[in-house]
């Protein structure tokens, strides 16, 4: 019975880990990037896959660096 119930468990723990895992990359690595390419796209034409990932990459890289610069410059204590 515990085999039968753990391997339900173990079944949906992959379902949902799935599911959320499938979001974030989709919202994290898919959207940035279509909004960044579309303006750049004829119209009628399809995004390139690849495009659309590396502009996603690069436009997290710079969020990441414009975040560490700025805390830099707010959390720097001038000297007296």
């Amino acid at each position: 019975m515990e085999e039968i119930v753990g391997g339900v468990f173990r079944v949906l723990g992959r379902f949902i880990f799935e599911i959320i895992f499938t979001t974030a990359a989709e919202v994290m690595f898919q959207i940035p990037g279509q909004l960044l390419c579309k303006p750049f796209t004829k119209q009628g034409r399809e995004l390139s896959g690849f495009w659309v990932v590396f502009v996603s990459v690069i436009f997290w890289i710079l969020v990441i660096a414009l975040g560490y610069f700025a805390y830099q410059v707010a959390s720097s204590v001038p000297n007296a």
